[in-house]
């Protein structure tokens, strides 16, 4: 073999075979400074020709200017890639929580409810905030001063990045004031993306701050450094979001009450109508009447069995005189456990189109509201029964309908209805929201007769 240029030499690299097999290979090496700046390269090639080429490269101003750059990328990504793993963004933390506590589920209801934690936390990492730790802004801020507004002003126009992004040591009360303010600046869309013509409320904000506390407490639970690291959900500027949008306080009107009930009746699917007035009657939720089984129904003993509730708790509903009288109306299929075709996506969909097409939604009405009414007459029904005002039976109501939080019941349900003693028609009428008797027999549990 000729002689090798100088910079080249030729060693034997052991293969990691059985046969432990050694390899020739070529080292460049080179080690230098030219025009002052320092150059240095040692690198193997698997051949002669490669090592030659890689030679002469480095021997030109514009080679080592190029394996300079090269270099120079190959360490910061090196670097990123080591800061990576010894300080993960949030963004692997919050699906190292989703794997461990909202894992997939076949049952309809949990893979609804799955899809919706997934949304939040989807719509949280997407947000984008300023950043605060850039590497040009951070010396100025921490000037303080007019610098500081200066570097503030640099990092509101352009310096933003995902929240995802944000390592979680990154993330303090002002990150959490930035994300309030970057959510109500933006436009509200509905399920199907189309815009509602209003930002995202204050609600809805609060909401995801629900879910960055709850993965915030259950980072001391994964990692032993973030055992004292503080939660800055708590910490955040409450006045961004004081005055939060006030609740639907909408009520069904007789009138409305007509538009409704009467498009229940001709609708093709009588299943919509049945679901609708079990929900009205008997307060269930959606996600509690539409995969309802025939197993769960005790006739006999004048209860619905329910298992799988949002408060994770089982509970048996009360079936009123109407409810009674739709379930004996629907007929048993064969091989058919459930008492509806509906999925629960489906029937969304199919009653979110129908509440729109009849002009409802515009009103502010959605299904929830059928349970609203329930807990009306529930409260009116128990006062009537013991002569005493309803909304001292709470705790009984609680327990009936499922609702977890007492004093949210009686906060957005009970001290909202007539607190005086129901002793005339006129009363009863007012306090179930109808304006003539004939509304009254019609739609309310509550039977009252009319004159002829």
């Amino acid at each position: 073999m000729s002689a090798l240029p100088r910079g080249v030499t030729q060693v034997l690299w052991k293969n990691k075979t059985k046969t432990k097999e050694k390899q020739v290979k070529f080292r460049v090496r080179v080690n230098k400074k030219v025009n002052g700046i320092p150059f240095k390269i040692d690198q193997l090639c698997d051949t002669l020709e490669e090592a030659k080429d890689l030679l002469a490269t480095c021997q030109s101003n514009i080679g080592r200017q190029t394996l300079n750059k090269i270099e120079l990328e190959q360490n910061e990504k090196a670097k990123k890639i080591a800061d990576i793993l010894t300080s993960p963004p949030i963004s692997f933390y919050i699906k190292k929580y989703i794997a461990e506590n909202i894992p997939e589920m076949q049952d309809d209801l949990k893979k609804r409810n799955r899809a919706s934690k997934l949304s939040f936390f989807k719509t949280i990492g997407n947000t984008a905030i300023p950043d605060r730790h850039n590497e040009i802004a951070q010396p100025l801020l921490n000037a303080g001063g007019l610098l500081a507004q200066m570097a503030q002003n640099t990092i509101s126009n352009s310096g933003k990045k995902r929240f995802a992004d944000f390592k979680p040591e990154q993330i303090t009360y002002m990150e959490i004031n930035d994300y309030i303010k970057a959510r109500l600046s933006t436009p509200a869309v509905s399920r199907y993306g189309t815009n509602l013509g209003r930002n995202v409320s204050k609600i809805s904000v609060s909401r995801e701050l629900s879910f960055i506390k709850k993965l915030f407490d259950n980072l001391r639970h994964q990692e032993n450094r973030f055992k004292g690291i503080p939660n800055p959900v708590t910490e955040y500027d409450k006045d961004l979001l004081k005055n939060r949008d006030p609740k639907n306080d909408y009520r069904l009107s007789d009138e409305d009450k007509e538009i409704l009930f009467n498009a229940l009746d001709k609708h093709p699917n009588p299943e919509m109508k049945q679901i609708c007035l079990l929900s009205y009657y008997c307060g269930f939720r959606r996600s509690e009447i539409v995969p309802l089984t025939w197993e769960q129904v005790r006739l006999n003993e004048n209860y619905i069995q329910l298992y799988q509730t949002k408060s994770g708790r089982p509970r048996k509903v009360i079936i009123t005189k109407q409810a009674r009288e739709i379930l004996e109306s629907i007929p048993r299929k064969e091989n058919q456990p459930r008492l509806f075709t509906y999925t629960l996506y489906g029937f969304s969909g199919s009653f979110d189109k129908f509440n729109e097409r009849i002009g409802m939604k515009d009103k502010g009405f959605h299904f929830h509201f059928f349970r609203r009414e329930a807990i009306s007459n529930l409260v009116f029904n128990i006062g009537q029964a013991t002569g005493m005002d309803g909304s001292n039976f709470s705790i009984l109501i609680s327990e009936l309908l499922g609702i977890e939080n007492v004093r949210h019941l009686e906060k957005n349900h009970l001290a909202e209805l007539p607190t005086n003693t129901l002793n005339s028609q006129i009363d009863i009428m007012k306090s179930v929201g109808h304006n003539n008797k004939q509304t009254t027999k019609r739609y309310s549990p509550i039977k009252i007769p009319t004159k002829n």
